[in-house]
């Protein structure tokens, strides 16, 4: 009788702990979640248009996890995507991922659709074609199909949803209805990212109440690439003084990456979908008067015409260096100059005051994205920095070093991120609601702890000798 009560009770607690294993173990991980906890990512969005002032051959990308392709627009009334005509173009686009990746074997690639703009004017403008594809669900699946099929073709892991940026409340659902059946649509596998607005809510929206859809994109996208700059339109009118276009605080407004991260976390995105973009552009003014130069000094236009930009208020971080390192090939002072207020730097040069992203305020940004456990950083556009790729580099040693010190490992071999950090009250989210705790991780189920799992069997052991 003893026997068979001990062996009852052992095939008992053999089920209970089978099942406790069972229920708490990690599932296997499907192609639509998150990448796993310890894979970051580093990524660069390559302006196709300005192929000329960085050719293929002279990007490195060892520099970067991920890299776009950018982009292939909308047709106004076809609704289906605009090949590139130009020989060249076209070229590019087809030996675009295989030409990386044969420097790169472990780099992943991705078609950007939708608005390829550069700087903050393009950045703020809304695209009717995408929003008329969107808008008709016959037009959306021919476009999802025509997408994917291209991206497969062409040798991409993935494509991103350059929609920006949704206008009103109707268009945001169809951005929904979008993702959702882009999501359906796509193999195992493959890469679903979106470029969106800096923040959750669309503040210059022409309609109030424009919200993204946070449970599709939560549920829906690997990623979301939060374009944490062009804060500060340059268009006609916008502005008549001095501003940074991608501060990282700004205590007096909403209009920070800060404020722009914190509220697609409060929105229900976790931080391990939340990538972090930095601009490699610069935004230029002429001064009213070049002896008042600060923060907020009037100006009376926007700055002088680039090579690089080719736009009249735009310059690349690579004629931001040039500048200042020889005051842009004449002999006038340059101040340089780093607000650590705002996380923000900018230089002046006679009547021309530029705001630009540099060194020291990329590394306050990524040291910033580590704290709250974002899944990453993007760099807008890659074809914009310097001869020496500076800030590339820069930016990958910097997170890697953020990383090491911010994210440790427990022993199930999860990344562990802190809790969330005190932000100035306009770094709040729109809604005033607390900030979250540590953003949940894809794979991150808690294990049933060894030592209750040692002292349950040790205690059934007793019970067995007992008998």
């Amino acid at each position: 009788m003893r026997a068979t009560l001990r062996l009852a009770i052992a095939v008992a607690m053999a089920v209970v702990v089978s099942q406790s294993l069972a229920a708490t173990a990690p599932a296997p991980r499907d192609a639509r979640e998150t990448p796993p906890a310890s894979t970051t990512v580093r990524a660069g969005f390559y302006l196709a248009a300005d192929a000329r002032l960085r050719h293929l051959d002279r990007l490195d990308p060892s520099l970067y996890t991920h890299l776009y392709y950018s982009a292939l627009a909308v047709h106004p009334t076809t609704h289906k995507l605009v090949l590139p005509t130009d020989p060249a173009q076209a070229g590019l686009l087809a030996t675009f991922s295989p030409t990386l990746k044969s420097k790169n074997r472990a780099l992943e690639t991705l078609l950007s659709v939708g608005t390829a703009g550069i700087g903050a004017g393009a950045d703020s403008q809304t695209d009717p074609a995408f929003a008329a594809m969107a808008a008709d669900p016959a037009s959306r699946a021919a476009f999802v199909a025509e997408a994917v099929a291209l991206a497969r073709d062409s040798g991409f892991d993935g494509l991103d949803v350059a929609w920006r940026f949704p206008a009103s409340a109707v268009e945001m659902a169809n951005f929904g209805f979008l993702v959702s059946e882009w999501r359906a649509a796509a193999p195992p596998g493959f890469l679903l990212t979106a470029t969106v607005y800096f923040s959750n809510h669309v503040f210059d929206a022409p309609l109030p109440g424009v919200d993204y859809p946070s449970e599709a994109v939560a549920r829906c996208l690997d990623w979301v690439n939060v374009v944490a700059f062009g804060l500060h339109p340059l268009a006609a009118g916008a502005t008549n003084a001095t501003a940074f276009d991608a501060p990282l605080y700004d205590r007096a407004s909403h209009f920070s990456a800060s404020y722009g991260v914190v509220s697609w976390i409060d929105a229900g995105v976790p931080a391990s979908k939340v990538v972090m973009g930095l601009p490699l552009y610069a935004c230029s003014w002429f001064l009213r008067n070049k002896a008042n130069s600060g923060v907020g000094a009037p100006v009376v236009a926007a700055g002088p015409k680039q090579h690089g930009s080719n736009a009249t208020g735009i310059m690349s971080y690579a004629e931001v260096q040039k500048i200042a390192a020889a005051g842009g090939g004449s002999h006038r002072a340059v101040t340089t100059t780093f607000d650590n207020a705002s996380v923000a730097s900018y230089l002046s040069m006679g009547d021309v005051w530029v705001a630009f992203d540099g060194a020291a305020v990329v590394a306050e940004k990524l040291a910033f994205a580590a704290r709250r456990g974002l899944l990453g950083y993007f760099l807008w556009p890659v074809n914009y920095d310097d001869a020496n790729l500076t800030v590339s580099r820069s930016a990958l040693d910097v997170w890697m070093k953020n990383e090491i010190s911010s994210n440790s490992k427990n022993d199930t071999g999860v990344r562990q991120t802190q809790g969330p950090v005190r932000l100035p009250p306009a770094l709040q989210s729109p809604a005033g609601t607390p900030g979250p705790g540590p953003a949940p991780t894809s794979g991150s189920r808690s294990w049933l702890p060894w030592t209750k799992l040692d002292a349950f069997l040790h205690f059934g052991g007793l019970i067995l000798v007992c008998f």
